[in-house]
């Protein structure tokens, strides 16, 4: 593993929402299923507090996750996903026109699903740190091909307020440089529009020798989350 640098203090750390999205979740959003999972290698950037990594890992695969709060102990941790929680739930009530629950089976349901993966995740995290690295986009610290997958849920694109089209494009290549194939989502910020610069994007990363191509997917929660973008290495 290669050693990498990354700014803790980055200015747009406290204005990312840290989630608990549970596996199942992530295999909607991303489009996959369980045995495509497990059978490789996979990153999850960043990890927030899903129980993604843990239940890979359950099911017989190998994944990491990197995050820059990683950094923090597990009791730290726990405080800050009761606070994001809250946050999470209080976004969602003031945009209420943005979200359908019943995608969910209701936003009681929901909830419950993402205390779930939160105290699973929290249970693995302070049971190994190994599997759980501080690290942030766009420097990953993993040697060239290192993953088969590697999967970015609600950053890129998501926070387009935060971060510009050139830094993207370095995300989108650090990414193709660690893993085979690149699954982004969704492709609209956190208000439910369209990410604007995403056609130049796929120019630069074609210029860059990546393809693109977008998916349907079966995601439903939030309007806009019908797509994942997958990125792979030029042939």
């Amino acid at each position: 593993m290669r050693s990498v640098e990354y700014d803790a203090a980055l200015p747009a750390l406290d204005q990312i929402l840290v989630t608990s999205r549970d596996f199942d979740e992530y295999l909607s959003m991303f489009g996959l299923d369980a045995d495509g999972v497990v059978s490789g290698r996979v990153l999850d950037c960043p990890g927030g507090a899903s129980d993604f990594t843990f239940r890979v890992r359950e099911f017989g695969g190998q994944a990491v996750a990197v995050d820059p709060i990683y950094t923090r102990t597990p009791r730290e941790l726990a405080d800050l996903l009761r606070d994001e929680l809250r946050r999470g739930v209080g976004r969602a009530g003031t945009a209420g026109e943005l979200y359908d629950f019943s995608w969910t089976g209701g936003v009681d349901v929901y909830l419950r699903r993402r205390e779930r993966s939160a105290q699973r995740f929290l249970a693995d995290y302070a049971l190994d740190r190994g599997r759980y690295l501080p690290a942030a986009l766009p420097h990953l610290p993993f040697p060239d091909g290192s993953f088969d997958l590697a999967l970015v849920p609600n950053l890129l694109f998501s926070y387009s307020n935060l971060f510009d089209l050139s830094w993207h494009v370095r995300a989108v290549r650090e990414l193709v440089r660690v893993a085979r194939e690149v699954r982004i989502h969704p492709l609209t910020d956190t208000s439910g529009r369209p990410y604007e610069e995403l056609p130049r994007l796929r120019s630069l990363a074609a210029e860059a020798g990546i393809e693109t191509r977008l998916i349907d997917v079966d995601y439903r929660l939030r309007r806009g989350t019908e797509r994942t973008l997958i990125c792979r290495p030029a042939r």
